[in-house]
Order: structure tokens, then sequence, then C-alpha cells
């Protein structure tokens, strides 16, 4: 395993957020994306893509997570496991394509790192990956609560198949956003969903009854 790292910062975190240097403290559903292997207490400490290669993407080390290469969906899940402990701030070492790669992957976390410093061309990258402001996700808050009003039986089979079908959370909140787009946009084209019309209707009845 080469240089390449992260760990929280000494003494940054704030008094109330706990920082968790615990091996194999992981966020739900991270460890089944890989192939792991235990330590001898059997926490979670070399993740592998596949079995083919004898070294690890990443390795759990409690107090730092190292990795082999720049590898941008390791160092994402680094990343999440990162904030998931409660490191809010972290020191980065290792090559320049991988401190640069944490650098930009953790400004949508809002994670401080410290050990590399970005040209302008790494702010610009990060602020592509960076989520919607304020704004924005009031707006997609609002467009969510409205498709799910006038559209409830699609949105929750959507949502049963997204659950069924994919396990990354990141990747369900982005299929699900869509959803809700698609919705939105058949509902300002003057379109109605007709059987959640037609179970508004018999509920209707039934309460009427």
């Amino acid at each position: 395993m080469s240089g390449n790292g992260i760990r929280p910062t000494p003494g940054r975190a704030p008094a109330r957020a706990p920082v968790s240097r615990r091996k194999g403290d992981l966020p739900e559903g991270l460890e089944a994306r890989y192939l792991v292997e235990h330590d001898r207490k059997g926490r979670a400490e070399r993740f592998h893509r596949d079995n083919r290669s004898r070294e690890a993407l990443f390795r759990d080390h409690g107090g730092r997570l190292t990795a082999s290469e720049a590898y941008p969906d390791a160092i994402r899940d680094m990343l999440r496991i990162a904030a998931h402990r409660g490191w809010r701030e972290i020191v980065v070492s290792g090559d320049t394509a991988f401190r640069r790669e944490v650098w930009v992957q953790a400004r949508t976390l809002d994670l401080r790192v410290r050990g590399y410093s970005p040209r302008e061309i790494d702010r610009q990258a990060a602020e592509r990956q960076i989520p919607p402001r304020a704004s924005s996700r009031k707006k997609t808050e609002a467009d969510r609560i409205r498709a799910e009003a006038h559209a409830p039986t699609r949105m929750n089979q959507i949502a049963i198949v997204v659950r069924n079908l994919v396990e990354d959370p990141a990747i369900q909140a982005r299929l699900m956003r869509r959803a809700v787009a698609r919705v939105i946009r058949h509902l300002d084209a003057g379109r109605r969903f007709d059987r959640d019309i037609a179970e508004t209707r018999s509920r209707r009845q039934d309460r009427e009854r």
C-alpha cells in the first residue's frame, strides 16, 4: 500500500462532534459494495473491487484510511467513511493525483482538507460537484412534495424499484430526483396519473360512506 491516505486533523473536531477512529465503523451499505477482507477481530479492513488483484483499493486502519491508487470511486467511499466518523477536517498525504482527487470530492461532503493547495481548475471541478444551493434545494423539496401528493402510487412504485435495484444511497437519491422531475413535467403539462386519481376518488368515497 502506498503513502496515499487520509486521517482526521488532531484536535480540530468541535466539542459536540464525536470523532470515531474505530476500524470497521462504516456507513450503512458501504461494505456490501466491495469484496472485503476482515482482521482477526472480524472488522472490515481491506476493500477490493474484485478477487483478481492482491492489492486492496483502500484499507481501514481505524484512525487512518489508505489507498493504493487515486481511483475516484474508492476515494468517494473513503470520504464517506470519514464523514460518517465525524472527521470534519482531514489531512491528506500521498501522490499529487490522490491529494487532488480527495480535495475535489471532499467539497461535496463539506469536509475541510489540509495537505493540498488547489489550483484554479481544481476549484472549478469542485464547484461542479457541489450540491445545489439552498434555493434550489427548497424547490426540489417542494417538487417532491407535489409529486407525492398528485402521484403517490407512481412515486411509491418508483421508490420500491430503486431501493431494490440500487444499493448506493447517492445513486438512489439521484434517480428519485429524476423521477420527481419527470412527474412534475407531466403535471405542468396538464396531464394526470389515472391510477392515482382513481385511488384518490375511491378513498374519498370510502370516507363519505
